[in-house]
């Protein structure tokens, strides 16, 4: 546990705190805000949505003499010391310091630091804030999840749920509630009680509720794995996919865009829609993952995909007019949109290529559950089949590690494990 103190003498300190009790799933630790009141001689930690390994809180936010920062770091230093002179301002500008009053300075009612509900609410404006509308959007969907549930449960619309109610046979209830009568799969109840487990740990590190409290763990309540559904089209599949005769312009459309991802390495639809003229280069994508900007804020790796002759194809055939290097490849976001625009028309054209392939793929005898995401789960799985490394796949998946990208591998076909047997026992012949 590390952190950082100021020379000032004022009786309320406020410091970045480098919070390294536990290491996040990224491999960082959180940065805090941490306010001390030397009256009273207690302290309270407050989040930001920063993250950083102890030699970059160091070299970032105390460089010494002399040394220099790239851009991004002095991007990150900058949004950092922005958030610590917002505290700053909050508690200079209390004449008696209390934390209830710097709470309500900052919109925290009294008792609303027990509140779940409240954490959500908080935790979901501070991720639009920074422009994270899908994270966002998942917790919204969590937190809506629970007031359905609290809301049949006592017949009223619920504005609160204490921490301390959240107990193991809450959630054990609530799980059951889900599946068994909202018939909802076990995924979707994953990834709402996650975002529920991050919750509490945010409201532990920020001291509103005890240790004692956290329901989640061995010999507590354990968030059910999320169920690994084959998401991916064997060769055969491909092939009647890619040869279906569309029936709109619409369905063509669907169908090519999903083919475009699955040529190009699986790219995510997101960041095809993100793709500028100046990501293509020597016959070759050359980009950074939407999804890696926001997770990683230093040492980001560019994924190159070579532009076959379908790809290049099909840029001439739905490429925008404007191919200025700051311009989008396709038109389908506008630079003049706010970050907000952006995500709603994304969803949109991702719903809309979803609904008409799904027509496509039921008029030709496959699975309606086809999305987009399959694109990227099936050029995996194909290029393994065909003998690729896993590591040259989770390179061109642009992974970080091997685990993720094992989970995008739906297994080996039949002929494909008999053509493997037959070169393993090539000796025998």
């Amino acid at each position: 546990m590390r952190k950082k103190t100021d020379k000032a003498k004022d009786p309320v300190a406020v410091n970045f705190y480098h919070d390294t009790r536990r290491k996040k799933d990224n491999g960082l630790f959180p940065v805090r805000i941490r306010v001390y009141d030397s009256t009273t001689k207690r302290a309270r930690l407050y989040t930001t949505d920063f993250d950083l390994s102890i030699k970059n809180f160091d070299k970032i936010l105390f460089p010494e003499r002399g040394q220099r920062l790239r851009p991004e770091e002095r991007e990150f230093k900058n949004s950092l010391e922005g958030i610590l002179s917002f505290y700053q301002d909050k508690v200079h500008n209390i004449n008696a310091f209390t934390f209830e009053a710097l709470e309500n300075s900052l919109s925290i009612k009294s008792g609303e630091y027990t509140n779940v509900f409240f954490h959500y609410e908080n935790y979901i404006q501070e991720l639009k804030r920074y422009n994270k509308f899908s994270t966002a959007s998942n917790y919204e969907l969590s937190m809506r999840s629970l007031k359905s549930y609290l809301g049949e449960k006592k017949g009223r619309q619920p504005t609160r749920l204490i921490f301390q109610d959240v107990t193991v046979k809450f959630l054990n209830d609530f799980e059951y509630w889900m599946t068994a009568i909202k018939k909802r799969s076990t995924t979707t109840v994953s990834m709402y009680l996650r975002a529920l487990k991050t919750i509490f740990n945010r409201a532990i590190d920020a001291e509103a509720i005890d240790k004692e409290f956290y329901p989640f763990g061995v010999k507590k309540y354990e968030i059910p794995a999320s169920t690994n559904v084959k998401k991916s089209f064997d060769s055969d599949q491909l092939s009647i996919l890619f040869k279906a005769k569309p029936k709109t312009s619409e369905q063509e459309k669907a169908r090519d865009f999903w083919f475009f991802s699955f040529v190009c390495n699986g790219m995510n639809m997101k960041d095809i829609i993100h793709l500028k003229w100046k990501d293509i280069q020597d016959g070759q994508i050359v980009f950074i993952r939407e999804k890696t900007k926001v997770t990683k804020k230093a040492n980001i790796k560019p994924i190159q995909v070579p532009l076959s002759d379908f790809a290049e194809g099909f840029i001439k055939k739905y490429r925008n007019e404007d191919q200025r290097n700051g311009s989008f490849v396709f038109p389908i976001l506008d630079e003049s949109m706010t970050e907000e625009e952006m995500h709603k028309r994304k969803q949109n054209f991702i719903r809309y290529i979803n609904q008409h392939l799904k027509k496509l793929a039921e008029a030709n005898g496959l699975t309606g559950d086809i999305s987009t995401y399959w694109a990227r789960h099936s050029f995996a799985t194909t290029a393994v089949r065909k003998k690729a490394s896993m590591e040259y796949v989770s390179e061109a998946l642009g992974h970080s590690d091997l685990k993720t990208t094992k989970n995008y591998f739906a297994g080996f076909e039949d002929k494909t494990k008999k053509e493997i047997l037959e070169d393993i026992t090539d000796f025998m012949r």
